[in-house]
């Protein structure tokens, strides 16, 4: 018997007609389609000339940033309102887990601060290949274990970090550790196939290319598999999710959702059409971004009052 063809994948519901420019100066600018040590390199070097610093970001905020130099696994910046805090909010940034730093897009929940009264910490956790996933998750306990009990404890994370957030919340639950949510925006969980992984193979924001070789460095010599390809996902806390209707995580994030809410989790699900990966730090006036923005914010809130 002939066997059936692969189906072909779902036709490109394409990017929102006012996030195109965006994506276009993103392919522009950032290296893509990652395969060697040297493409890593130099994606870390074009990504490096184009970061911010923790004072550009404490004054576009109207935050104070301080440096912890109690927390001994990594360096952690502490934005703050100079209040007492009614959250601790712990960001890994993105960037495949192979680059970016803890200044990359930590304005996602930092610009939520003041209105909030959150306390943000921004960690430089080890990137790959020079060190795996469970080295990483380790170095995130740790700042964990640093970041105290006294008000609700959140991680968040965008793109890359995600993968690394919702490992560590795994990790956590298997020690006995206490968080009270994850908020995951656009995050890489897993290396299955699906539809949205062929439509958006060749995407600027992100490649399917990069996608593999970003985690073949992270998990080689690792024990931890990546979140989305975890077995077991009862007992882990109220998360949020996000993801854009034309980025290449999207059905992962999808599938991911489905599976943490038949396990229990108390869910909440974002999904935004013709939005790219990470399309609200590129565009952040973009109404779909202002969106995105809201949702997230409302969330926190809603962590911070017991009501998710």
């Amino acid at each position: 018997m002939t066997p059936h063809p692969d189906p072909s994948p779902a036709v490109h519901p394409g990017v929102a007609s006012t996030l195109r420019a965006g994506l276009d100066e993103l392919g522009r600018i950032m290296p893509t389609d990652l395969r060697t040590l040297e493409d890593i390199l130099e994606y870390r070097r074009v990504g490096a000339a184009r970061t911010t610093t923790a004072a550009e970001i404490a004054t576009r905020l109207g935050l104070s940033a301080d440096e912890r130099t109690d927390v001994p696994a990594c360096p952690v910046t502490v934005f703050s309102t100079g209040r007492a805090p009614a959250a601790r909010v712990l960001f890994l940034h993105g960037g495949g887990l192979i680059a970016g730093c803890r200044f990359d897009g930590a304005d996602v929940i930092a610009r939520h601060a003041e209105a909030l009264d959150l306390e943000v910490w921004t960690l430089e956790y080890p990137l790959a290949p020079e060190q795996s996933l469970d080295a990483m998750i380790d170095v995130v306990l740790e700042v964990i274990a640093s970041a105290g009990t006294d008000v609700p404890l959140v991680l968040a994370c965008q793109s890359g970090g995600g993968g690394l957030a919702a490992a560590t919340v795994i990790a956590a639950r298997d020690r006995g550790i206490h968080l009270d949510g994850q908020l995951l925006v656009c995050p890489m969980l897993d290396r299955a196939e699906r539809p949205s992984t062929r439509q958006f193979a060749d995407s600027p924001a992100w490649s399917a290319i990069s996608h593999r070789t970003a985690w073949s460095h992270v998990l080689d010599g690792a024990q931890t598999l990546p979140p989305g390809e975890t077995p077991d996902l009862r007992g882990v806390p109220p998360t949020f999710l996000d993801t854009g209707g034309a980025e290449l995580f999207r059905d992962s994030i999808l599938d991911y959702t489905a599976r943490l809410s038949a396990a229990g989790t108390a869910v909440e699900l974002h999904l935004y059409s013709g939005a790219f990966h990470s399309s609200d730090c590129v565009l952040e006036d973009a109404e779909v971004s202002r969106d995105a923005h809201r949702a997230r914010a409302s969330w926190l809130r809603r962590v911070i009052a017991g009501d998710v």
